[in-house]
C-alpha cells in the first residue's frame, strides 16, 4: 500500500481537533474521528445507548472524551475496539487520510507511510481554550479538563500499555500555545512531508 496516514493524538483543550481538521483540509485527504467508534459500534449491531454516552440519562458536555468508548463493560470495549483497529486499517488502505485520537498511532505502529503527532498545550492554555473555544464554564472548567485528562490516560494505558503523552509511536509533539492553527497545522504538514515524501 502506498497510502499515507498522519494520526493525531491530543490533549483535551489543545485544540487539537481543529487542528488536525486543518491538516485533513489543506492536503485534500479524508478525515476520520469519532465516527469510526459509531461505524465500529453498527457492525457490531450494538445498541448505541451501550456503547455511546450521549445516552439521554447523561447530560455531561464532552461525555465522548470522559468515555471514549461509551459506557460499556471491559469485554465490550475490548470487543469494539478490535473492530474500530479493523476499520482503521480499512480507511488507510483506502486512500490518504487523518485519523484523530482511537489509539491510532498504535494500531498503525508497524504502518511505514505512517506520521504520528501529538497536540499538547500546558494546562493553562488548555483551560482558557476550554472556555474560550468549548464554552465551559469557568467555575468546573480546572476539574473538568483534569478528569478527561485522567480519561483518555486511563484509556491509552488500557489499549497500549503506554499514557497518552508517550513519545513511543510518535513523530512528532508539539505545543500548540506557541503558533496559530493554522501555523501549526502547516508545520505538521512540512514535517510528514519530509518523513513521507508526498
Amino acid at each position: 500500500m502506498d497510502n499515507f496516514v498522519i494520526t493525531v493524538s491530543r490533549q483535551f483543550g489543545s485544540l487539537g481537533r481543529p487542528i488536525a481538521q486543518k491538516i485533513a483540509h489543506k492536503l485534500n485527504i479524508e478525515y476520520y474521528d469519532r465516527d469510526l467508534i459509531e461505524k465500529a459500534a453498527s457492525i457490531m449491531n450494538e445498541d448505541m445507548r451501550t456503547v455511546s454516552p450521549l445516552d439521554e440519562s447523561i447530560k455531561l458536555p464532552f461525555a465522548n472524551a470522559l468515555f471514549p468508548l461509551g459506557l460499556g463493560t471491559g469485554s465490550s470495549h475490548r470487543r469494539l475496539f478490535k473492530v474500530q483497529e479493523s476499520l482503521i486499517r480499512e480507511c488507510v488502505a483506502k486512500s490518504n487520510c487523518l485519523i484523530v485520537g482511537r489509539c491510532a498511532d498504535y494500531i498503525l505502529k508497524d504502518y511505514k507511510r505512517r506520521f504520528s503527532v501529538m497536540i499538547y498545550a500546558p494546562l493553562e492554555e488548555r483551560i482558557k481554550n476550554s472556555v474560550n473555544e468549548l464554552r465551559i464554564p469557568e467555575y468546573e472548567v480546572t476539574d473538568y479538563v483534569k478528569e478527561i485528562d485522567r480519561a483518555r490516560d486511563s484509556y491509552h494505558k488500557f489499549f497500549t500499555d503506554e499514557k497518552l503523552d508517550t513519545i513511543k509511536y510518535r513523530d512528532m509533539l508539539i505545543d500548540s500555545s506557541t503558533m496559530s492553527q493554522d501555523e501549526i497545522a502547516d508545520c505538521i504538514i512540512e514535517a510528514a512531508k519530509r518523513k513521507l515524501h508526498f
